[in-house]
């Protein structure tokens, strides 16, 4: 009988876990504690009258639908025939299960070691047994909730209604000689959560965000607080960076919002508005202008140098004039190409012409001579004839640009004139060039101030 009791009772924990395994969303998951008196209704079989207990449980939420609990219970029954009282006394541990835990009731399972002292013997009143016994409940309860009390807080009242089976091995106990008691407990007591409710946590959780948020001082309304902030005054609408400064995509000093050159190579030296200096405003910027401070007004080559009047600086080993500035009448024109073996113009070449045409125009008229070059491939006479076609090509294109044709000589040197090795595919194309000479101006006046578009002579 007691195997299948406890059988029983097993079976119904696991039933009970299965089928309360959901977890509680912002539940209450305290510990507790649950002091209660029991009025027991004794079997006419323990030869006692009906008695009081006192109990005691600790328990704790599992799931959102099981509550497990240790359990200690002590009861004094009054022997039928004589003065003395039959003690019991017991520990276990047991299990509320709660359909739905926002209504209080639950169902109740327990298990209890437990055992009796003066206990009236069957058969001979004034006799007394003492034995152990297993005990198990099943049941049915409710908590009501009493409110937060002085130095307890919140607090449930506790009704609970069990019926017992209190099994023992010693045949004497009682008046028939059962192996067991059956008796309905009534108990009455008190469920005490120990610690503060979830709604305290939230509320100091949220006491503590809202300080926090407080404390956090952003003047300027970047994202960024003030205490970290390298750039307090930020304005409005500006995108920011970790440290609360406008971000510099390209690294030149000028914020996004009033760079007018977003992508400035790195370590070029800008302007306000984020653009590379051109100091002389002439169109050319200071790191490839090779006369920084070329006249305001004056048309330049693609190299920043007037076609007179301009001064440049010289490289090592360069000739210099009484101003410093170098001495050399001849310009490459770079990137004045043309299509395989022929003289015809690349579009290219036209535009940085009509270049070399606005700065010819923008002086009194000057002599100038066109000459063109070749590399060492294919025979002499033949890359003769060619640099002298490709020069007198680009003599008809400034011409068509206004340029006097009675101010433009052509000569075609061929490869007669290097100036790197033609062993090498870089310096073959550096050789296939067109160079331009300054001869003098109409009057023969000499100025043959000017500049070399990339620095080779």
């Amino acid at each position: 009988m007691m195997n299948r009791l406890v059988q029983f009772g097993l079976g119904a924990a696991i039933a009970a876990t299965a089928l309360s395994a959901t977890a509680q969303t912002n539940a209450d998951n305290r510990l507790y504690i649950a002091p209660q008196f029991n009025y027991i209704s004794a079997d006419s079989d323990r030869l006692t009258d009906d008695g009081i207990g006192f109990a005691i449980s600790v328990g704790k939420p599992i799931t959102s639908g099981l509550n497990f609990e240790l359990i200690g219970m002590m009861a004094d029954l009054d022997s039928q025939f004589s003065d003395d009282t039959a003690e019991l006394r017991g520990i276990g541990a047991q299990l509320l299960l709660f359909p739905n835990r926002d209504t209080g009731v639950y169902g109740l399972l327990s298990v209890m070691q437990a055992n009796s002292a003066d206990h009236p013997a069957g058969g001979n009143p004034n006799g007394l047994a003492s034995y152990d016994s297993t005990i198990l409940d099943v049941g049915a309860g409710k908590l009501l909730p009493i409110g937060n009390l002085p130095l307890i807080g919140d607090t449930y009242a506790r009704l609970e209604a069990r019926y017992r089976f209190d099994s023992h091995d010693r045949r004497e106990a009682g008046s028939t000689g059962k192996e067991g008691f059956y008796e309905a407990v009534l108990g009455f007591g008190l469920h005490i959560p120990l610690g503060p409710s979830p709604a305290e946590l939230a509320a100091e959780k949220e006491a503590e965000e809202l300080a926090l948020v407080e404390a956090i001082v952003d003047s300027d309304n970047d994202g960024v607080p003030d205490d970290d902030d390298a750039c307090p005054g930020t304005k409005a609408g500006v995108v920011v960076d970790s440290r609360g400064c406008e971000r510099d995509s390209d690294g030149d000093g000028v914020g996004d919002s009033t760079d007018e050159c977003p992508n400035t190579p790195a370590g070029r030296e800008v302007d306000a508005k984020g653009c590379p200096l051109d100091t002389d405003g002439d169109g050319v910027l200071d790191t490839v202008d090779q006369c920084p401070n070329t006249p305001e007004g004056a048309e330049v080559l693609a190299n920043g140098c007037a076609i007179t009047g301009d001064c440049r600086i010289p490289k090592a080993g360069e000739e210099v004039d009484e101003n410093g500035c170098a001495i050399i009448t001849t310009v490459i024109l770079r990137g004045v190409t043309f299509e395989f073996d022929s003289a015809r113009l690349t579009p290219n070449a036209k535009v940085i012409l009509d270049e070399v045409a606005d700065a010819l125009l923008s002086v009194s008229q000057v002599d100038i001579e066109l000459g063109g070059h070749t590399d060492s491939q294919g025979p002499q006479s033949y890359n003769q004839a060619l640099s002298q076609r490709r020069a007198e090509s680009v003599k008809i294109y400034l011409a068509s640009r206004g340029v006097a044709e009675d101010s433009m000589t052509t000569k075609g040197y061929g490869e007669s004139q290097p100036i790197a090795d033609n062993s090498t595919l870089d310096g073959r194309a550096l050789n296939r060039r067109v160079e331009l000479k300054v001869l003098g101006d109409s009057d023969d006046n000499g100025d043959d101030a000017s500049g070399d578009e990339d620095g080779s002579e």
